[in-house]
């Protein structure tokens, strides 16, 4: 069991992330301040230095925990389907739709400072990419095992580095994205033989 204190470390990083993600939608990264962050959960300034570094940090973090939670909607879409071609269409699209509504892409995206915050997406976004990777990875072996180990992880791979391009850059309807990348992957995910 965790003690009051692992608790309330817990608690504490939670409402600074929330003040920082309102920081963050509100005002791009230009507007995040780590004073302001600090004033909103009562907190000293040097507590926020404390538990991420730097402004950063707080990104990091903050783009971290949304990351998490979108990956649950993701894997929702995966979960829904039998079939891993159609998981990898509903997936996609979902992501897709998800994405262009989150008000935290919108902002890391469109804000001022937002050449800065979308390298989390682009030059510098190896932690999202590889926190994606191990989430969608697992649930691909977990729940269709028939599939090849390296056609599952080329798969993963190739649909997250789309799905983020289209997340940075967007093109046609998440519908026919989605329709594209199953079709380019499908045999790879075939479960009546593999590879066509």
């Amino acid at each position: 069991m965790d003690s009051f204190a692992d608790r309330t470390k817990r608690r504490l990083r939670e409402e600074l992330l929330d003040a920082a993600y309102e920081a963050i939608v509100a005002g791009g990264y230009d507007g995040l301040r780590m004073a302001d962050v600090a004033r909103r959960t009562g907190v000293s300034r040097q507590t926020v230095y404390n538990e991420f570094g730097d402004k950063w940090g707080v990104l990091q973090a903050v783009v971290a925990r949304e990351t998490e939670r979108f990956l649950v909607e993701v894997n929702a879409a995966l979960a829904e389907q039998s079939d891993p071609i159609d998981g990898l269409r509903a997936a996609v699209e979902r992501a897709l739709r998800q994405a262009a509504d989150n008000p935290l892409l919108k902002a890391a995206l469109g804000q001022p400072g937002s050449d800065q915050a979308s390298q989390l997406l682009t030059t510098r976004g190896q932690q999202v990419l590889e926190l994606c990777h191990q989430r969608l990875d697992a649930h691909v072996r977990t729940h269709w095992p028939q599939i090849p180990a390296d056609d599952a992880t080329a798969c993963v791979d190739v649909a997250l580095r789309v799905v983020i391009s289209h997340i940075v850059s967007p093109g046609p309807a998440p519908v026919l994205v989605a329709d594209q990348l199953a079709g380019v992957l499908g045999p790879f995910l075939s479960t009546t033989g593999g590879r066509a």
